[in-house]
């Protein structure tokens, strides 16, 4: 149900269905939202925004206006003595104790265990993103110095697990999917620079790029990368400016590394110089360039979108795999290394007669990872097992063949390998 209300009655939860007056007084790049963040909520405030559209059906609504409280009588315990006597302290009980996650632990934790982090620490990035792109429409300088301990939270969760927060990215809804599409490939820029034993710091900025890199993307209307048909020139190329965009953006601010600047603005570019803006072709893309063109790619295929499912992990890595001519050889074949030669959510075929989806990698071997059993192929029925460590398991089950959902007519395997993924191992 749509309801409208004064701005300033706008609270945490409500899902805005539209802000009245002209766009250029909106503070935000798009209308359509859930209100998560306090920060926005200030921003929509202080606009020049008077009144909103809400709809209650999809967020909370407008509370009633409270009556105020009937008074209660007086709690014998807290009368004091005699006339004007001290009142008798009543003593809330000690809270537990318990030691608080350190959000910087490189420690090494099960994918069960680190999705909880990972979980948390994608949540709190989200919003974090939203302000980001918010901040590059309207032209509002980015400080890297806000930046740098969310790349480092990444990192450290890489390091815990290198597969718990891709799982976790890998499960976008549409309205958040630019936001979790760059979360993402911050964390295989990550993987990516950590398996092809680049510094630290290279490491670092190799994260801050993928963070960035698609910021112009804020400038395009949602309608049109949202299209379910073809764009047409006009729109083609106001999709392709996205790259310029973020690179004159993050260059006003002056502290942006150039190998990050130099990402934003050629992560489309093609080894065999079919990509944009420049049209540059083998050596002439940077290092980080051609890195983030694997990352971005993997990502954008293997990502659920409003008109089509994504493609299964691994089907994905073998179409990357046959456009020879797009990719860096060396870097691809390190980006395997990375995420898997069976990618967690892969789906796979058990000795076992059991359809299977992977849930975890096995740094030692990563042919035998861990899986997760849904389905029994002998009864025909979904089951609950437990899951099963391929290297530790002494030969009782193995990995048969890759498997497509296409080719098991599951057409809801978006859906399912996410409530999958979800669960409890």
């Amino acid at each position: 149900m749509l309801k409208r209300i004064r701005t300033q009655d706008v609270e945490l939860g409500m899902f805005l269905h539209k802000m009245e007056g002209s766009w250029f007084s909106h503070p935000f790049w798009k209308s359509k939202m859930l209100l998560e963040d306090a920060d926005q909520l200030e921003t929509l405030k202080a606009s020049k925004v008077e009144w909103v559209q809400i709809d209650t059906s999809r967020g909370v609504d407008l509370k009633p206006k409270e009556e105020p409280a009937p008074s209660r009588a007086t709690d014998p315990r807290d009368r004091p003595f005699g006339r004007a006597g001290a009142t008798i302290a009543r003593r809330a009980a000690p809270a537990p104790v318990s030691r608080p996650f350190d959000p910087l632990s490189k420690d090494r934790l099960p994918a069960k265990a680190e999705m909880v982090h990972a979980n948390r620490l994608a949540r709190k990035s989200v919003r974090a993103m939203q302000k980001i792109f918010d901040d590059s429409r309207l032209g509002n300088a980015i400080k890297l110095k806000k930046l740098e301990p969310m790349i480092e939270e990444i990192s450290s969760s890489i390091q815990r697990n290198p597969h718990a927060f891709m799982a976790v990215t890998r499960l976008k809804n549409t309205n958040e999917y630019l936001y979790l599409h760059a979360l993402s490939v911050c964390a295989l820029m990550i993987s990516l620079a950590q398996q092809l034993r680049l510094s630290s710091e290279e490491v670092q900025q190799a994260g801050l790029a993928g963070l960035l890199m698609d910021v112009g993307m804020g400038h395009v209307p949602q309608e049109t990368w949202d299209k379910d048909s073809p764009l047409t020139p006009e729109e083609w190329e106001v999709v392709k400016s996205h790259t310029t965009l973020a690179h004159e953006f993050l260059a006003l601010g002056g502290e942006m590394p150039e190998a990050v600047l130099d990402v934003c603005l050629h992560h489309h570019e093609r080894l065999d110089g079919s990509g944009y803006p420049h049209g540059l072709k083998g050596e002439e893309i940077g290092l980080f360039a051609r890195m983030a063109a694997i990352c971005d790619t993997y990502d954008a295929m293997t990502s659920n979108r409003i008109h089509r499912h994504g493609e299964d992990p691994s089907r994905a890595l073998l179409m990357l795999d046959e456009a020879q001519t797009l990719y860096d050889p060396e870097i691809f074949q390190a980006f395997q290394r990375a995420v898997g030669i069976y990618p967690i959510g892969s789906l796979v075929r058990l000795r076992s007669h059991r359809l299977a989806i992977v849930v975890e990698q096995n740094r030692d071997d990563l042919t035998l990872p861990v899986v997760r059993p849904f389905y029994s192929l002998a009864d025909r029925t979904f089951e609950k097992g437990e899951d099963i460590d391929l290297s530790n398991c002494f030969g009782a089950d193995q990995i048969m063949t890759r498997e497509t959902p296409e080719g098991w007519d599951m057409a809801e395997w978006p859906t399912l390998s996410a409530r999958l993924l979800a669960a409890a191992g």
